[in-house]
């Protein structure tokens, strides 16, 4: 069984990943701006900058959460024990990480990759789109961003199939890919 390395420095990660973030603020905050209106934007920074104590916590803890979904996805889907996976913190390039130690199909390592994005990033900002919650238009923009290296990665594993045994990269962001 052949072992591809389709992996990339953390840095490299962050650069790719610009243009990602642009275009979630552009695909959020442009149509959130044409519904509600520049004033819900400026109120809704206003009202994290009047509640930073508490913003700052939740954002804290929210990327933490981040990464506890990724293990949660790992164990539920790939259907794993809890020593299989590692949760903890680079403080090399300051970054958390959930890291799968064990072999898993393609499949389910984009549904741990996205869950994340989806649940903290994505579904807020379509309920801020509709109910013109600015402060949760933001944080669900900023958790798309925080998302954005794990987006990456299921573009860079994309042509690999559903069944298709990937191994995640200990250090680095993306993974192994394995072929017969």
């Amino acid at each position: 069984m052949k072992k591809i390395d389709l992996s990339i420095s953390m840095l490299k990660a962050n650069f790719y990943a610009l243009p990602m973030i642009v275009l979630s603020i552009i695909l959020i905050a442009l149509p959130y701006y044409f519904l509600w209106g520049r004033a819900n934007i400026k109120d809704g920074f206003a009202s994290i900058y009047s509640t930073l104590i508490v913003f700052l916590p939740v954002i804290i803890l929210g990327t933490c959460l981040h990464e506890i979904l990724h293990g949660l996805s790992f164990l539920i889907f790939g259907k794993l024990f809890l020593k299989q996976i590692k949760i903890g913190f680079q403080w090399k390039t300051i970054t958390p990480y959930a890291h799968c130690k064990v072999p898993i199909t393609a499949g389910v390592y984009r549904i741990a990759l996205i869950m994340p994005a989806l649940l903290m990033g994505i579904i807020p900002s379509i309920i801020a789109l509709i109910t013109g919650t600015g402060w949760l238009m933001i944080y669900g923009i900023f958790f798309i961003i925080v998302a954005c290296g794990d987006l990456l990665v299921v573009w860079i594993i994309r042509k690999a199939k559903h069944n298709q045994l990937v191994q995640d990269h200990p250090t680095r962001c993306g993974c192994c890919i394995f072929e017969e």
